[in-house]
C-alpha cells in the first residue's frame, strides 16, 4: 500500500490531549501509592510505631519489597504498551485517491476477504485507502486502525491488533497489584484509623481494582470469543464476504463461462482402475477447493449450481477480478481471472470465531505460557500472510457456506460406501485445520506434487503401451 505521510484528516484534540495526560495521572497515583506504602505505613508505623504498638520490622520490610515486586511487571508492561500505542498499534498506512480505481491484488488474491455490497474491498475516504479485514476507521486519531478494539485514554490512544495483548496482560497484573494494596491498606487502616494518606491510598486501590476487574472480566470474554469490542457491539449487523467460487464455476479459458465440473476422487467402493492412485483431477486452484473443500458441486452442473446459488438469500452476486480501469482496456485472460460470490451473512454469524474459547485465546496470546505472561511478544499477525484470508476463519464460517451451497457432502455417494469412521474423522480434521488456521493444511503441498508426479507416471505408462500397439 501507500507509503507513511502526515495525518491530514480530522481528529478529536480532545481525546488526543486526555490521551496525553492521562498516563501521566497514572503514573502520579502509583508514585503516591509506593510513598504510602513505604513512608507513612513501613517507616512511620512499622518501623516506629506509637505508643502501646509493638514494632513489626518484618512486615516492614516485606511490605514493600513484595509492593515492588508486583509493581516492576505492572511497569514493564504499561511501557510496552505505550511504545506500541503510541508508535504504530496497527495503523493502516494512508494512501491517496489515485488507489480508488481498483483494489490491490493482497485482496483479491485471498480466497476470502471482507467486501461492500458490490464486492469491492471496503474504502475509507479518511485515509484514502482500502481496509483490510476486521479494520476499522478512529475517528479520535484519524487512522484505520488492524483488528481495532477501542480507543483508551488511559494507555494514550487505540488499543488494536498489535497492543490488545499487552492491554489485557496490563489490566490482569493492575488487578493484581491493587488487590495487593487494598488487603494491605484495609488492614492496617481496620487497626488504626487516624491516618489520612492511608485513608487516601486505600481508595484509590479499591477504585482501580473494581475497575480493572470489570475491563478483565470484558476483554477475556471478548477474546474467548474471538471478537474486539468494536465487532461485539455490532455483533447484530451483517457483513459482506467475497467467496472464491470452485474452478468448475470459474471463467472459461475459451467463451467465458463456466468449465463443466472437473471429475473428482470417489470413494473407494467405486473407484476405477484408472483411479486407483486415488488422486483426484479437479484443479488445484485454490486451498478453499483441494484439499480442505473438494466437495463443490458434486454431481452437478455448473447452470445447475449458480440458478441454485441465486436463490440463496445470503447470494448478492459475482465480482471477477482484476477488474477493468476502463471499457477500452482488456480483461485479463481466463487463466488469471478470479470470480467470487458475493456473499451477506446472517446477523451474529461472526466467521473468525474459531469454536472453542481456547483457539480463540491462544490466536491472540500463542500457545506458550511464557507468551501470556509476559510482554515479549506482540499479538500473532501471521494468518495475514495466508492464501485463504487476513484472519482465520472458524467452523461458523464453515456453516455458513454449507447453507448457501458452496460446501456440500455427496450423501449418496457415501452411502453403502466402505469407508471407516477413522477415515472420515481424520478427514474431517483436515477441514478444520485447514480453515482454523488460515494456511493450507498439513501436506498440502507434499500430496499435490506426489498426485502430480503419479499423473504423469501413469501418463507415460499409457503413452509407452500405445507405442507397443502400433504395427
Amino acid at each position: 500500500m501507500a507509503d507513511e505521510r502526515p495525518v491530514k484528516n480530522k481528529q478529536n484534540k480532545a481525546s488526543l490531549g486526555t490521551a496525553k495526560v492521562v498516563p501521566v495521572v497514572l503514573v502520579l497515583i502509583v508514585a503516591y501509592a509506593s510513598y504510602v506504602v513505604v513512608g507513612p505505613l513501613s517507616i512511620n508505623y512499622l518501623f516506629n510505631p506509637p505508643e502501646n504498638v509493638r514494632p513489626r520490622i518484618a512486615a516492614g520490610i516485606a511490605i514493600p519489597i513484595l509492593w515492588f515486586a508486583l509493581l516492576l511487571p505492572v511497569a514493564v508492561t504499561y511501557l510496552r504498551l505505550l511504545l506500541i500505542v503510541t508508535r504504530d498499534p496497527g495503523y493502516v498506512p494512508l494512501g491517496s485517491e489515485q488507489l480508488r480505481r481498483a483494489p490491490p491484488s493482497e485482496f483479491w488474491m485471498r480466497d476470502v476477504f471482507v467486501c461492500d455490497p458490490t464486492g469491492k474491498p471496503i474504502w475509507c475516504s479518511h485515509c484514502e485507502n482500502w481496509k483490510p479485514d476486521r479494520t476499522h476507521h478512529n475517528q479520535d486519531v484519524g487512522r484505520c486502525t488492524l483488528k481495532m478494539d477501542h480507543f483508551c485514554p488511559w494507555v494514550g490512544g487505540v488499543v488494536g491488533e498489535r497492543s490488545v495483548k499487552f492491554f489485557l496482560q496490563f489490566l490482569v497484573q493492575a488487578m493484581i497489584l491493587c488487590l495487593y494494596l487494598t488487603i494491605v491498606m484495609a488492614y492496617f487502616v481496620h487497626e488504626h484509623r487516624s491516618n489520612l494518606q492511608w485513608d487516601i491510598a486505600l481508595g484509590l486501590a479499591a477504585f482501580f481494582l473494581f475497575f480493572t476487574l470489570g475491563m478483565v472480566a470484558n476483554s477475556l470474554h471478548l477474546a474467548f470469543l474471538g471478537m474486539t469490542t468494536i465487532e461485539h457491539a455490532n455483533r447484530d449487523a451483517t457483513l459482506h464476504l467475497a467467496v472464491l467460487l470452485p474452478p468448475e464455476l470459474q471463467p472459461s479459458s475459451t467463451n467465458g463461462l463456466p468449465d463443466e465440473p472437473a471429475r473428482v476422487a470417489r470413494p473407494s467402493s467405486s473407484r476405477s482402475p484408472e483411479d486407483e492412485d486415488g488422486e483426484s483431477e479437479r484443479p488445484l486452484t485454490s486451498e478453499i477447493d483441494d484439499p480442505s473443500h473438494s466437495r463443490y458441486f458434486i454431481n452437478n452442473g455448473p447452470s445447475r449450481a449458480i440458478r441454485r446459488l441465486a436463490k440463496c438469500d445470503a447470494w448478492r452476486g459475482t465480482i471477477t477480478y482484476p477488474l477493468k480501469n476502463t471499457s477500452d482496456e482488456p480483461r485479463a485472460p481466463a487463466s488469471q481471472q478470479r470470480t467470487f460470490a458475493i456473499l451477506e451473512t446472517p446477523p451474529g454469524l461472526n466467521p473468525w470465531d474459531l469454536g472453542t474459547a481456547y483457539r480463540n485465546f491462544t490466536s491472540v496470546f500463542g500457545h506458550k505460557l511464557h507468551h501470556w505472561l509476559f510482554p515479549f511478544r506482540a499479538a500473532s499477525t501471521s494468518a495475514q500472510t495466508s492464501d485463504v484470508s487476513a484472519y482465520p476463519l472458524g467452523p461458523q464460517f464453515e456453516d455458513f457456506l454449507d447453507d448457501v451451497g458452496l460446501v456440500e457432502y455427496n450423501s449418496s455417494a457415501l452411502t453403502g460406501s466402505t469407508i471407516s469412521s477413522s477415515s472420515k474423522r481424520k478427514r474431517k480434521r483436515k477441514v478444520d485445520i485447514g480453515w482454523q488456521n488460515g494456511e493450507r493444511p498439513d501436506g498440502y503441498i507434499t500430496e499435490k506434487e506426489i498426485r502430480r508426479q503419479k499423473k504423469e507416471a501413469r501418463r507415460l505408462r499409457e503413452r509407452a503401451n500405445n507405442d507397443l500397439e502400433l504395427p
